[in-house]
């Protein structure tokens, strides 16, 4: 005789950057026995990916993950906590003055997307303008793991978008990534600077805490904007 089915609520995550209404499903044991996972072994990468896994689950298909930017995919994962388990998260904070240990609750509901004001979309190289995508969490990982500068240049590949040059319009499609790396990689420094720009002023997510210490009584600023804090 099969066990009975459990229904399960549905609610409503906007998906940032494109404002697009996605219905999820809240976790279940098994995601957070993935999110658990990831967690006690420490590694951001391990985070990140279970990160995707779980928001491609619980938008029962209809979100791809590994195509979010970082950004959005932290915002998603945060609403989809705050529903599925709370909003409220205990954290231990360490003073940075005298080192000790203060509890704090965090309310998801006040982490919001920083939006740079010198961030700009079409950017002009002096005569052609190039409209940029965001990189997915998985190519800025990278970009952030290496320890040369190829993979800025790569990064920059995977967001061109269309490449307009006078009445032409060429869109990402239609040519190779080792094309469009080729065709980076031409260009001069300051014609690759409003690209890099675009990149250096993307969104984030984060949320700054104050608290004063209750040892030494001195005021303390902590900024997050990874996934260690927030995770389970």
């Amino acid at each position: 005789m099969p066990l009975p089915q459990v229904d399960l609520p549905l609610f409503e995550i906007e998906i940032p950057p494109t404002k697009q209404k996605v219905n999820f499903r809240p976790f279940l044991v098994k995601e957070e026995k993935i999110l658990i996972l990831a967690s006690e072994s420490g590694d951001v990468n391990d985070m990140m990916r279970a990160t995707q896994q779980v928001v491609s689950n619980c938008s029962m298909g209809e979100v791809d993950a590994t195509k979010l930017p970082l950004f959005a995919l932290q915002k998603v994962f945060m609403d989809l906590r705050s529903a599925s388990i709370s909003n409220i998260i205990d954290l231990n904070l360490v003073c940075g003055h005298c080192s000790s240990t203060h509890q704090h609750e965090l309310d998801l509901q006040q982490l919001e997307i920083k939006y740079n004001k010198e961030h700009k979309n079409p950017v002009d190289l002096g005569g052609i303008m190039i409209e940029l995508d965001y990189p997915s969490a998985d190519i800025l990982a990278q970009m952030f793991n290496s320890e040369t500068i190829e993979d800025l240049y790569v990064t920059a590949s995977h967001c061109i978008k269309v490449i307009y040059d006078g009445d032409e319009i060429i869109n990402s499609d239609e040519v190779t990534l080792d094309e469009k790396l080729e065709w980076i990689e031409g260009l001069t420094t300051q014609q690759f600077l409003p690209i890099r720009e675009f990149l250096e002023t993307m969104p984030i997510l984060e949320h700054t805490i104050e608290f004063t210490c209750n040892e030494c009584e001195k005021e303390n600023y902590m900024t997050m904007n990874g996934y260690s804090n927030f995770f389970v």
